[in-house]
């Protein structure tokens, strides 16, 4: 018996050949009808024999394209009286409700041949793709998914490009990307005009030039990783003194030249994200030390574009691949733009015409304890959704002040932003802005909640504040958001134990905080510990000159030491940091602690002036991972009215006693070791009390591999569930998502 169905799915179903697969099953089975593109759905009229239906609902899901991402099916049988003849993709129609997007994809296997095969019209093609592969979200101006809404439109398909793309056969049927040597974008050096441009480029790079390469979702800076005098030049020219740069090598033999990779590693630099892998380091080799100073891991992406690999064909050595930005600003992704900011820092330009719509930069990723951990989520993860395990108003959360961020969400839904930068200047306030702007409009979500950090003096509160008349405006404490972050990102619905460690957040009592424990779930939250304040003097000049905190911790406890351990510090600034605390002027309390971990490292002189944020720590991190230490520092935890207050005097008094005794490594990991002890101890402390066996790790802290290396499998023996973030960054990065719990029904 025939029956006629009327179909809509949602999820990533455009622009990953959702509706070529559909036509292709259809057919197969002999079944008539059309699919169309929507508004973040699409429309299939399905009519046939009842079986024969059931078997394409199933093969629906089951076959679905790799690179698709179903998230809900409604069917509704109809009385449809016409008989249609034959299955059909027909002209896209717009529709309301909100818009899913895929993220875009590395280059695929089988592009990756063609392009290779001498005999294929698409020999060594830069812009090869398929429906499988390319560019998707950088492309993308509106939807449905139509090539007229996408930045390829300027492109007029050839002959032989339109067959494919009317070819139900092919990988490019209806691939909006599609285009070739006679119909597609061109890749030129710029003020050039030579055939061989890749030989070009690999000359430039032995000769130790710095290049500006436009990318898949903005500009690289690329040069001989090799090369010290011009790593040292770049970094020179970046105004980026030691901060590390990503390198992008030709293949996994390369990599493992240089570094160890494990088998998630592996998997991971080879995915269809192709993010930056964090991998420790086997042998630098030729590779220059000023690629990433004091560190014992580098950061490497495989080539995910095809003019990526043909660079690799003249130039066989690794490369720096970084941001095409000035430091912390946001990667530049337009030709006329790139060469008024990158001039004084590249030597030659490489453009192509391919516009890109939104700029995202390369995510950033680490595996510890075979968990995957994003440390920075832009290209192949954003702007994927995130499903979440209760229904929201439209929200739009505007993240934090470092590393942005911005989340929008509605229902049971969480569109994340790639990485935007620190939000701390006027050129990344108006990238911010522009991308606030581009998402309300593609994922068609109007908001009616605006939610921002506490902090009065962050750039987002003063762009939401704007907003007070026009919809609800609502403020979140910093930690907290972390918190909620984890809870969403992990879909955790009962109660849980959530350490927040980071560097800092305005604390709902006007101090610094940022050594926070928390008890609750989605509804409620309550900070049941915290470090001990503790005074630091000079204000954020004291964050980027960590002695500043060490010297503020001794001068208030252990004045007696001053002279002993800070000889070598001007008397000047010692008699200042004296006189600030004792009138409590330009000081703040912090229980931070990041800060702590900054008090350390410049306490054992390992580093008391930063050039980025997270130094300090990341440098005592390396110390300790040379050593073998199994002890830890004393400490109190302390039980208040309601919290519990761990006091760290005792581990800095004695870190004083053993810094002349004692090697800095030695030092650094029974450090490491004292706070892993504080969160077991608290974690037990809090079982006992509230009966909560869930343990959550949130907060830029806990990018510390040693220190997830040593927590979690000592939480897990002792019999706790131990959650950290899987979708989002568990730093700053990640708040946004949090936020977006004030816009819960």
């Amino acid at each position: 018996m025939e029956k006629t169905y009327k179909i809509k799915i949602w999820g990533i179903v455009q622009g990953v050949g959702f509706r070529p697969f559909v036509y292709r099953l259809a057919k197969s089975l002999n079944l008539r009808g059309w699919i169309l593109n929507s508004t973040g759905s699409v429309h299939i009229l399905i009519q046939g024999e009842e079986e024969k239906i059931k078997k394409f609902l199933e093969d629906l899901v089951k076959e679905a394209p790799p690179l698709s991402k179903i998230e809900k099916i409604e069917k509704e049988e109809i009385n449809f009286s016409e008989n249609i003849i034959d299955f059909s993709i027909i002209e896209s129609k717009e529709d309301t409700g909100f818009n899913f997007i895929s993220p875009d994809i590395a280059i695929c296997e089988d592009c990756f041949k063609e392009m290779r095969d001498p005999k294929d019209r698409r020999f060594n093609y830069p812009f090869i793709n398929c429906t499988n592969c390319g560019p998707r979200y950088t492309i993308i101006e509106d939807l449905p998914y139509d090539r007229d809404k996408t930045t390829m439109k300027i492109f007029q398909m050839c002959e032989r490009c339109k067959e494919e793309y009317h070819d139900p056969e092919s990988r490019r049927f209806h691939a909006q990307p599609i285009s070739c040597y006679d119909c597609g974008p061109k890749i030129w050096i710029d003020g050039e005009e030579v055939s061989n441009i890749f030989e070009k480029i690999g000359k430039y790079l032995e000769e130790g030039k710095i290049l500006a390469i436009k990318g898949l979702g903005g500009f690289h800076l690329a040069c001989d990783a090799t090369n010290e005098r011009t790593v040292i030049k770049l970094r020179e020219r970046k105004k980026r003194l030691s901060k590390p740069f990503a390198l992008m090598m030709r293949d996994m033999d390369m990599v493992k030249k240089y570094c160890y990779v494990s088998e998630d590693e592996e998997k991971t630099l080879l995915s269809k994200e192709r993010p930056i892998v964090l991998l420790k380091i086997k042998d630098l080799g030729d590779i220059s030390k000023y690629v990433a100073p004091n560190n014992k891991y580098l950061g490497i992406m495989l080539p995910y574009t095809p003019y990526q690999y043909l660079i690799f064909d003249h130039f066989p050595k690794p490369l720096i691949m970084t941001s095409g930005n000035l430091s912390e600003e946001p990667i530049i992704k337009d030709n006329d733009l790139a060469k008024e900011k990158l001039k004084n820092i590249a030597d030659v330009f490489i453009f192509h015409n391919r516009n890109i719509a939104h700029r995202v930069d390369d995510s950033v990723v680490f595996i510890e304890n075979k968990e995957l951990n994003i440390i920075r989520r832009a290209r192949g993860y954003a702007p994927d959704p995130i499903k979440i395990p209760l229904k929201i108003k439209p929200t739009l959360a505007l993240g934090g002040e470092l590393k942005n961020t911005l989340s929008l969400g509605k229902e049971n839904y969480v569109f994340m932003s790639p990485h935007i930068g620190d939000l701390k200047d006027k050129d990344t306030l108006l990238v911010y802005e522009e991308t606030i702007q581009e998402f309300i409009r593609l994922f068609r979500i109007e908001p009616e909640i605006l939610v921002h950090d506490l902090h009065p003096q962050y750039l987002s509160t003063d762009f939401a504040e704007k907003f007070k008349k026009y919809m609800e405006v609502k403020a979140i404490q910093h930690h907290k958001a972390h918190f909620f972050s984890l809870l969403l990102d992990r879909g955790i619905t009962d109660n849980i134990i959530c350490f927040s460690f980071d560097g800092t957040g305005y604390g709902e009592d006007g101090n610094i905080w940022g050594g926070e424990v928390f008890i609750g779930n989605m509804e409620e939250v309550k900070r049941v510990a915290h470090f001990k304040y503790f005074p630091v003097a000079g204000g954020d000049y004291a964050i980027e000159n960590p002695r500043l905190i060490s010297l503020s911790y001794i001068t208030k406890y252990f004045p007696s030491e001053i002279e002993k351990i800070f000889s070598h510090i001007d008397p000047f600034e010692k008699e200042i940091i004296k006189r600030l605390i004792e009138k409590d002027e330009n000081t703040f309390y912090t229980s931070s602690c990041g800060r702590i971990f900054d008090l350390v490292s410049a306490l054992l002189g390992i580093r008391e002036k930063i050039d980025y944020e997270g130094q300090s720590a990341i440098e005592l991190e390396m110390h300790a991972m040379e050593s073998d230490e199994e002890g830890f520092y004393p400490f109190k935890i302390i039980e208040e009215k309601e919290t519990f207050e761990i006091d760290i005097y005792p581990t800095i008094e004695k870190i004083i006693l053993e810094k002349e005794k004692y090697k800095k490594k030695d030092i650094a990991k029974k450090f490491h070791n004292t706070i892993t002890q504080i969160i077991l101890q608290i974690s037990e402390i809090l079982r006992e009390e509230y009966k909560i066996n869930k343990i959550g790790l949130s907060g830029g802290v806990f990018q510390n591999r040693l220190l997830l290396r040593t927590t979690i499998p000592l939480l897990r023996n002792k019999g706790f569930e131990v959650l950290t973030h899987k979708n989002v960054p568990t730093n700053d990065g990640g708040i946004s998502l949090g936020q977006i719990i004030m816009g819960k029904n």
